[in-house]
């Protein structure tokens, strides 16, 4: 036995070398797995998932008009801006009114699709461009005409509030 060499000696070494670099690179992913979940990374996961969802109903909310109830419109616009765009609402809130009492007609949006262009999840701020089908009709005595579709690309910027998302801005995006 003098003239043969065990393997083991050489095989048990190594084995357990590799057992301690499979349990580091476990440990390693597993930590990295948890700070992921609970870092930044998570928190700008959820802002810009949260900024998304705000930005489709308050895009939806902003091209919606009752004629029958202009008041409830208006409020509806107001809850879902923030800053200049809100201060813009209420001091032009009259002028708004006599607009839809003066030619009244519905109008219904809904989202074609939405997209996160800018996001600065500590500062609280977004930008979403969102496509949206506005579908539109004259009230002739009390009766809607005929509806048209437009299709209509805007732009919102968006400013995280105690309430949540809200518009500060808004704008048509030229094709």
């Amino acid at each position: 036995m003098s003239g043969t060499s065990n393997p083991w000696r050489i095989v048990t070494p190594v084995l357990g070398v590799l057992a301690l670099v499979a349990v580091v690179a476990a440990g390693f992913a597993g930590y990295s797995w948890w700070a992921a979940t609970k870092g930044s990374t998570a928190e700008t996961v959820t802002a810009r998932d949260s900024a998304l969802q705000a930005a489709r109903q308050l895009a939806v909310t902003l091209q919606t008009v009752d004629p029958a109830r202009p008041e409830e419109s208006m409020q509806a616009w107001q809850a879902s801006a923030t800053g200049l765009l809100l201060q813009k609402l209420r001091t032009d809130n009259d002028k708004y009114l006599n607009d839809l009492k003066k030619a009244p007609s519905t109008s219904q949006a809904s989202v074609v699709d939405a997209a996160l262009t800018a996001l600065d999840a500590d500062a609280g701020t977004a930008t979403v461009i969102t496509a949206l089908d506005v579908r539109q009709s004259a009230l002739v005595n009390g009766v809607a005409g005929a509806p048209t579709v437009r299709q209509l690309r805007v732009k919102l910027t968006l400013s995280r509030t105690d309430q949540g998302w809200k518009v500060s801005s808004s704008g048509l995006v030229n094709a």
